[in-house]
């Protein structure tokens, strides 16, 4: 319940206020830290996070707090639906991006246009949660789905 409730003061954060997104901040540092920070979480479902960064900083734009809320987002909808003992791996490359990577079930292709919605969950899906996980993540940026079924 704690997670229903986290998830739906995220979204209402995101629809109610306007991100300053100028400020400069290095996406290794805030990927890192949301990493460093989720460890001892996913570690106890027996399931790791690494993080692969760029071996320089990764300066971009934008609002510290929204980026790392979607990576921390991201992780933590991975780490749910991967399977225990597969690691979930956060990296981060010299354009700019961040990919999340796990070993969850794909969203079949039909279903892809759905995965940003609110309250939409994937048919059969018997995992528990209310379908706002990757709804949280569109605001900031965050759709890009991959022709494999993830998003980046």
């Amino acid at each position: 319940m704690n997670r229903l409730v986290d998830q739906l003061l995220r979204v209402a954060r995101l629809d109610a206020v306007a991100l300053d997104v100028s400020d400069r901040l290095d996406l290794n540092e805030v990927a890192a830290e949301v990493v460093g920070s989720m460890a001892p979480w996913s570690l106890a479902r027996k399931k790791p996070v690494a993080f692969h960064g760029e071996n320089m900083p990764v300066v971009i734009k934008g609002n510290r707090y929204a980026i790392g809320d979607a990576i921390r987002n991201l992780v933590e909808n991975a780490v749910t639906h991967t399977a225990p003992e597969r690691e979930v791996a956060v990296s981060t490359y010299a354009n700019g991006s961040t990919s999340i990577a796990d070993r969850g079930p794909w969203i079949p292709p039909e279903q892809r246009d759905h995965m940003f919605e609110r309250f939409w969950r994937g048919k059969g899906t018997s995992s528990p949660g209310a379908g706002l996980g990757l709804a949280i993540d569109e605001p900031s940026g965050i759709k890009k789905p991959r022709g494999d079924g993830g998003a980046k």
